[in-house]
């Protein structure tokens, strides 16, 4: 009887998974799921799962690894070990655990990812044009240097004039979800940001956080610098709460951190935008010098470079603020990353993430992180 449970949980499991990632290929139906279903499966998985101080889901990442490991061990071993009953008898129960164990993991994924990964993308604004001219893109980017430079004056400083980081996750929290209005998904339950265990393979990978969607666990990498640290947090939160593209992410990061009651969150958000925005110019004007396939000159970069410094830019203060950001985490990297271990993994780390962003580009297309750019442009600038 037992057994006859096993098989029919399997069935019944696999039978959804297939029937939710057919219905998948819906963008309605992903589009309903996502608003009205998805936060029940978050609410609760997040709720059951924030108490911890690490990220539950990183530890079953590992021990999954482990578990794949052994079985193909105990399986090669049977060729020795094939006439022992117990031997067998203990391969077949392993099995069906690691069997069971796939097949919740798939269900998992599909109910808190792979639908809503797959629905459409939140609109800017009512705005959909999606060509603007390099005075638009200029606008947009001078208006994002005012506000830098008018709210670093602003900002609490120690006594050498540094930045004192005073915020909260939870108030990166209560900036999203005041934003449920435009963005309803950023409405429901905030689980704790956890630190990630794997944060140096993370720095070498070039990746400032992850969600681990099983246990609706968002973490961050520890070496990330204290200025981007807001933007990634929100970034996560906006992928946990159900906002799956990148553009998305950055997008909702952005916009609900520069609305945030909290000046230095205001800071963070800007300065995002603003790294977007100023390759978004350069490589506009380097257009305008250069002809299609037109390897550049000295002559022509001086004239890139002048046409440039005639724009706004960042004030001294902000380029001091970020230098001494930047430094911290240096610092810290320093402090905890041994040598001989960098030396180890680094390279191969740094290898393998350089074929993962090739393949995020490939899918995301237009929704990759650079998508923020013209979602910017659509917020900001009237048709």
């Amino acid at each position: 009887m037992k057994n006859n449970n096993y098989w029919r949980l399997i069935l019944v499991l696999t039978g959804i998974i297939a029937v939710l990632n057919l219905a998948g290929f819906s963008k309605d139906f992903c589009d309903f799921y996502t608003d009205n279903i998805y936060a029940l499966s978050h609410n609760l998985i997040a709720f059951l799962t924030s108490w911890c101080p690490f990220a539950i889901g990183e530890i079953i990442m590992y021990l999954g690894a482990v578990a794949l490991f052994l079985q193909l061990l105990i399986i090669v071993l049977l060729i020795f070990f094939r006439k022992k009953k117990k031997y067998t008898t203990f391969v077949k129960k392993y099995s069906k655990a690691v069997l069971m164990s796939i097949v919740i993991t798939l269900f998992l994924f599909t109910v808190n990812w792979t639908v809503p990964f797959r629905a459409r993308v939140l609109k800017a604004s009512d705005n959909t044009r999606t060509e603007y001219s390099l005075s638009e893109l200029e606008y947009v980017r001078a208006t994002v240097v005012e506000q830098l430079n008018r709210i670093t004056l602003l900002l609490n400083r120690d006594e050498n004039g540094n930045l004192i980081y005073d915020y909260t996750d939870e108030d990166i929290a209560a900036s999203m979800r005041s934003e449920k209005a435009d963005y309803p998904r950023l409405d429901g339950f905030y689980p704790t940001m956890k630190p990630a265990i794997c944060s140096p393979f993370l720095e070498w990978m070039n990746i400032g956080g992850y969600n681990y969607v099983y246990t609706m666990e968002p973490t961050y990498n520890l070496y990330v610098d204290p200025i981007t640290m807001p933007v990634l947090k929100a970034h996560e939160y906006a992928h946990n709460m159900g906002y799956y593209k990148e553009n998305e992410g950055e997008f909702l990061s952005c916009i609900t951190l520069v609305h945030s009651d909290n000046l230095f969150l205001q800071y963070c958000g800007y300065l995002e935008m603003y790294w977007y925005l100023d390759e978004a110019v350069y490589s506009a004007l380097a257009d305008m010098y250069l002809e299609p396939g037109e390897e550049p000159t000295r002559e022509k970069l001086a004239q890139i470079s002048e046409a440039y410094s005639l724009l706004p830019q960042l004030s001294e203060q902000v380029e001091q603020d970020l230098y001494y950001a930047w430094s911290l985490s240096v610092e810290l990297y320093e402090e905890n990353i041994d040598e001989t271990f960098e030396e180890t993994f680094a390279e191969t780390s740094s290898s393998v993430a350089s074929v993962g962003w090739d393949l995020q580009s490939d899918v995301l297309k237009e929704n990759t992180y650079d998508g923020l750019t013209l979602m910017l442009l659509q917020y900001y600038i009237s048709e």
